[in-house]
């Protein structure tokens, strides 16, 4: 059936290109110039409208994405998706307005005209997030057959919905804080998305600062716990190499999650260092 399904979206493909509809190859090869919000959009889905045509070959999502990017690129608002409108399972939908919510706060309250690439790169997660999401016709048991559904790709989702929440750290900073910088699976390295949060930290904020690292609960705590202190440290070095004071650096390991999980629970929004004022 899962077989079946495929060919099912695969003929759908060649119809639409064989009628001539696949005109985004033009848009791919662009030079976007400048850093405002739609410049730098635009570019965003052009970057992504790629990787869905050569790497993932889903033509017909990339036609999507470059009507997107088209469209920022001519100066017009283009919103993030409504994942009312893409099909995603019902269980997954409060979830991704929650998050549409916050992003639109965001990009409403000086994101775009302050910090126009970061806010382009968040929409640009956001949009992958439910995206994969909505990908669930051929997933589990194949929903075009009467199964449940479900993503084609949960580790996917993960990570779109990770980038999405540190992009979105950067899109939403306020001088007042606090500011949370996210890590990979058992990582404590800076990713270019946390080094650009600590970057404007730096640029905006005044007197000490204070370190708290954090992580998921997969691993023993004794193991959290030194993890998220290499987390702290990893934080507090790269803001004190630019000159900022701070008065704490610590760790509270898997003791106060951000989302509440049981144990054992690879948790990207846990995974995490959060700086504030001391």
């Amino acid at each position: 059936m899962k077989m079946i399904s495929r060919l099912i979206a695969l003929g759908s493909f060649l119809v639409l290109a064989g009628c001539g509809t696949w005109t985004a190859e033009s848009y791919l090869h662009e030079d976007i110039q400048g850093d405002s919000f739609n410049a730098c959009l635009a570019r965003e889905y052009q970057d992504r409208a790629t990787s869905e045509a050569y790497v993932d070959c889903n033509w017909v999502d990339t036609a999507m994405i470059v009507e997107k990017g088209r469209a920022a690129a001519a100066g017009e608002t283009v919103l993030p998706y409504d994942p009312a409108t893409k099909g995603v399972l019902p269980s997954d939908l409060p979830e991704l307005q929650d998050a549409r919510s916050k992003l639109m706060a965001a990009l409403d309250n000086g994101g775009r005209e302050e910090r126009g690439c970061a806010c382009a790169k968040a929409q640009r997660y956001y949009d992958g997030w439910v995206e994969q999401a909505s990908d669930n016709k051929l997933g589990v048991n194949g929903s075009y057959f009467g199964g449940e559904g479900g993503p084609v790709q949960p580790d996917r989702v993960e990570a779109e919905k990770a980038a999405f929440y540190e992009a979105l750290t950067a899109c939403a900073l306020q001088a007042s804080g606090p500011w949370t910088i996210y890590f990979g699976f058992d990582k404590y390295n800076l990713t270019p998305e946390a080094q650009s949060v600590i970057d404007q930290i730096v640029a905006e904020t005044t007197g000490p600062l204070s370190v708290v690292g954090h992580t998921d609960t997969s691993g023993s705590n004794a193991y959290n716990q030194a993890l998220g202190q290499r987390r702290a440290d990893s934080v507090s070095n790269a803001l004190t190499a630019q000159g900022k004071e701070l008065c704490s650096a610590a760790s509270k390991g898997e003791t106060d999650l951000a989302v509440q999980t049981g144990d054992g629970v690879r948790e990207p929004l846990n995974r995490r260092a959060v700086v504030s004022g001391c």
